[in-house]
């Protein structure tokens, strides 16, 4: 009979545990999918700082609306403003007063955009695209996104985002919006959220740049006219008759 030899020599059989090969470190888009899944689900407020020049808050409630609050960028930093959607569409709030910008479906019209609130709200789920048209590299919790030579207009711009495991955003740089990082641990989520003043179809909604000055009116109350030029004086030189004299 044929002697089968597992480990060496002949004899009871006996079974050798062989450890499992070492799992592949995930690839950088990988990681970064799997913590946007996370981040998508998580609801909070937290607190950002933006190099913008303000600190901002994001309120991720658990029915799905979301605020963000941001001071000082109405009218060239005099005023604060508010975005938010809820069940009745886009508003943003300036002064205890609210005004609708959109309905449920629509999106915020550029002239009182922020933008702040993109990432959190529109730019999150694009992440989850595996064809996206950018390079993606990974150092610690930090996913940088570089655009392919061939772009010519990315869902998202370029940038940095920095999740931990659990799907907390901790910092967010973009081209053109700057960079949000966030301060302090999140808080807990409130149900709904509320907007910060009553809806008035009376109030008009903040644009970011200053008001245009409006010129001040001359002390009578009327633009002042330059003054017309004097006239220049006559000739009082006496013009010599063209008829003779009479002479006796």
């Amino acid at each position: 009979m044929a002697c089968v030899t597992l480990l060496a020599g002949c004899g009871t059989a006996t079974a050798v545990d062989e450890p499992d090969p070492a799992p592949r470190p995930a690839g950088a888009q990988a990681t970064l999918i799997g913590r946007v899944s996370k981040a998508l689900d998580a609801t909070f407020t937290a607190e950002y700082e933006w190099s913008g020049g303000t600190s901002v808050t994001v309120w991720a409630a658990e029915d799905g609306t979301w605020r963000v609050d941001v001071p000082g960028w109405g009218l060239g930093g005099a005023m604060d403003v508010s975005v938010a959607w809820t069940t009745g569409g886009f508003f943003q709030c300036a002064e205890q007063a609210c005004v609708k910008l959109a309905g449920i479906t629509g999106e915020i019209p550029a002239a009182y955009d922020p933008e702040v609130q993109r990432p959190f709200v529109e730019w999150l789920p694009l992440l989850l695209d595996r064809h996206l048209p950018f390079a993606i590299s990974r150092e610690g919790d930090c996913f940088t996104l570089t655009p392919n030579t061939v772009v010519v207009d990315a869902p998202i711009p370029g940038g940095e985002w920095c999740l931990d495991s659990g799907g907390t955003i901790l910092s967010v740089a973009a081209e053109e919006l700057g960079t949000l990082t966030l301060v302090g641990s999140p808080q807990p989520a409130v149900e709904t959220v509320e907007l910060p003043g009553e809806v008035t179809e009376d109030a008009e909604a903040i644009g970011h740049e200053a008001p245009e000055p409006t010129p001040s009116p001359s002390p009578s109350g009327s633009p002042s006219a330059e003054p017309d030029p004097s006239p220049e004086p006559a000739d009082e030189t006496p013009t010599p008759s063209s008829e003779p004299a009479d002479y006796e």
